[in-house]
């Protein structure tokens, strides 16, 4: 099944490709253990050229969604970054810990409430900002109508040097810092922008969108859902070798994070009050004492 779509005019081509399969694999329209459609297919589909599509599916490697071999297409990998073993039956048994817990039906719960209330703690928002659109067109198509919707995201500043993402052959390769400055900057603003729109369109009565940044690298993502549910997940570390346009000096090995499908715990209350408390308690600390308001300048 083909992702369906044409590059906008604004929109830089590889990472208009890259979204969309993006989504297709978030959304389960490319199977876990399957390939994407050939580049010919993605390069009629897209109508875009050879180099974008390779552009394309090299961001998807980066992020742990696809593993590519020459001659044998891109497979799409499980949360984590890894194939399915073959010698696996096609549905293991899983006990209740080790469930593969996802954002997106919890969003889809918090957002029933009337006031919604969401604190986040993230290496950029990435998984946010692409989990929210749903719940922004149930409010869009009159499904749901809250009165009020609060967000407060706390993310790493993007002026420091982070222990990750970060080349391991050169230190002083700015690069793999600057892509994580964009894409943290993109999704931010673009939470803000959706977010805000709804109180402009009069949808959402009262929307509070404010964004603060530490200086430190995150080690595992959170998210506060309605001050009664926690999702929390570790970001794991792998080395990727990122592919440079011709004539670029190589980068090497670069140390990068998977945070896209990676596994988040869940915590509630009642049952797990204690978790939940002292979470929102780690977060407003760091939010009040900590952190400080974005200024993401030009």
């Amino acid at each position: 099944m083909a992702v369906q779509g044409s590059a906008g005019e604004d929109s830089t081509k590889y990472e208009y490709v890259a979204g969309k399969l993006r989504d297709g694999i978030l959304d389960g329209v490319y199977g876990v253990g399957k390939l994407l459609p050939p580049q010919r297919e993605l390069m009629e589909e897209f109508d875009v050229s050879r180099a974008t599509v390779t552009k394309a599916l090299h961001v998807l490697r980066q992020e742990g969604l696809i593993a590519s071999r020459q001659g044998s297409g891109a497979r799409v990998l499980i949360p984590g970054g890894r194939l399915p073993r073959t010698s696996e039956p096609a549905s293991p048994h899983i006990e209740p810990h080790q469930a593969l817990e996802t954002l997106q039906p919890h969003l889809q719960a918090a957002f029933e409430a009337d006031v919604i209330t969401m604190d986040v703690f993230s290496l950029t928002s990435e998984t946010m900002n692409r989990q929210l659109g749903a719940q922004i067109t149930r409010i869009h198509d009159g499904e749901i109508r809250p009165q009020s919707i609060s967000l407060r995201l706390m993310v790493p500043d993007p002026g420091i040097k982070l222990a990750f993402p970060a080349s391991l052959d050169d230190p002083d390769d700015d690069r793999p810092r600057r892509r994580h400055r964009d894409t943290l900057i993109r999704c931010s603003e673009s939470l803000k922008d959706e977010l805000r729109t709804l109180r402009r369109q009069r949808l959402v009565p009262q929307v509070s969108v404010r964004i603060r940044t530490v200086a430190l690298t995150p080690i595992s993502k959170m998210y506060l859902l309605n001050k009664d549910l926690l999702l929390e997940g570790y970001y794991t570390l792998e080395g990727t070798d990122p592919q440079t346009a011709e004539g670029e000096e190589p980068e090497g090995t670069t140390l990068n994070s998977l945070g896209l499908g990676a596994t988040l715990f869940p915590y509630s209350k009642p049952d797990q009050a204690l978790k939940v408390e002292t979470a929102q308690a780690f977060f407003d600390s760091y939010w009040d004492l900590l952190a400080r308001d974005a200024d993401f300048g030009d």
